[in-house]
């Protein structure tokens, strides 16, 4: 359950509050949640007679019993679209954001020519890998340090902000310096120790489904960002594992329309790595917006033909204006405002 606390509360009615809710035979927990405090409180199903009693206290608003796994993320706890700003730029709530970049930072001229880029096609976010979790341990591991130095560059020289990958824990007070947004990717969205260390770095996390996650997991695995203390939270639909071939992935659309249904978090779609061919990434934009999505993170290279990691799936970065012109009719179309 939650228990909304009213803004004008005393710290000792709080505390009355929490002591009540122990004694009630719940794990009680204090958070500061959209200005707000709320405390949660796990355990078995809560009696009318107990939630009656828990509302007529003095300090307390209201009381939610809710009974999914994922409560802070749920719509039962905030029916209206939640909005996340990275850099300032907002995504969720009718913002739509499109996020764009190399897959990993290789060389000085990449980077900077790709923010150059993508900015003039009224891009405001850029997405670089400066760690890159590879499937073999030969591939392109990223510049590490030497990657968050360039990107720390960019973002001061050209104003634009910087999302990107954090593999592990500690990482992540070095990554959160940089970073407008921690991405958190698919082979790390169920890792709970990197989730509530990426949670209290004080930056909004994006954070990718996995590729054998299903909506509920991936949505708990969120909950474990909201209930350590992250607010600003980002899903993003990358596509699954499946036993189609075709495709790098299989795009879930379906999952997409289901996570805006159920949570009040922004939902967006990355269409580079469910293709896993250039070709393709358009229509999967297409489909993922018409889904209800509130942004897309597209890979996009000066040179995809050099690039040492993902070359098959990056857009030109000088054609990338062109496709964000493809796209806003629909965009459009949906409600939503590219910003």
């Amino acid at each position: 359950m939650l228990i909304a606390i009213k803004p004008d509360a005393k710290p000792a009615e709080i505390e009355a509050v929490r002591d009540r809710v122990t004694g009630l035979g719940y794990d009680p927990r204090v958070m500061r949640w959209f200005r707000r405090t709320v405390i949660g409180a796990a355990g078995n199903h809560l009696s009318a007679d107990a939630t009656r009693m828990l509302r007529s206290m003095v300090s307390v608003e209201d009381v939610f019993p809710i009974e999914k796994r994922y409560q802070l993320g749920s719509r039962d706890f905030q029916p209206q679209d939640s909005v996340v700003r990275i850099g300032g730029h907002p995504v969720g709530g009718g913002h739509f954001q499109i996020i764009a970049g190399p897959c990993a930072i290789e060389e000085r001229w990449q980077i900077r020519r790709s923010a150059e880029d993508v900015m003039r096609a009224g891009i405001r976010i850029l997405r670089g890998g400066a760690f890159k979790p590879r499937t073999s341990p030969y591939d392109f591991q990223g510049l590490g340090e030497e990657g968050l130095d360039l990107l720390a560059e960019v973002k001061a020289e050209l104003g634009i902000a910087i999302v990107t990958e954090v593999l592990g824990a500690d990482q992540v007070p070095a990554v959160a310096r940089v970073a407008d947004a921690l991405q958190i990717g698919a082979r790390n969205c169920q890792n709970y120790h990197l989730l509530a260390a990426a949670a209290q770095a004080g930056r909004p996390v994006l954070l990718k489904r996995g590729m054998g996650a299903t909506v509920e997991e991936w949505l708990g695995a969120a909950e474990y960002l909201l209930v350590n203390g992250c607010t600003d939270v980002v899903l993003c639909e990358r596509g699954i594992r499946t036993f189609e071939n075709a495709t790098r992935s299989t795009l879930d659309v379906g999952a997409v329309a289901l996570a805006k249904a159920e949570t009040h978090l922004p939902v967006i779609v990355d269409p580079s790595h469910a293709a896993g061919r250039r070709d393709l990434v358009e229509p999967l934009a297409r489909a993922g917006i018409a889904a209800g999505a509130d942004g897309l993170i597209i890979e996009a290279h000066p040179m995809p033909q050099v690039a040492r990691c993902d070359a098959a799936q990056q857009i030109p970065t000088s054609d990338f204006a062109q496709l964000v012109s493809n796209l806003r009719p629909l965009i459009d179309a949906m409600g939503k405002r590219l910003v």
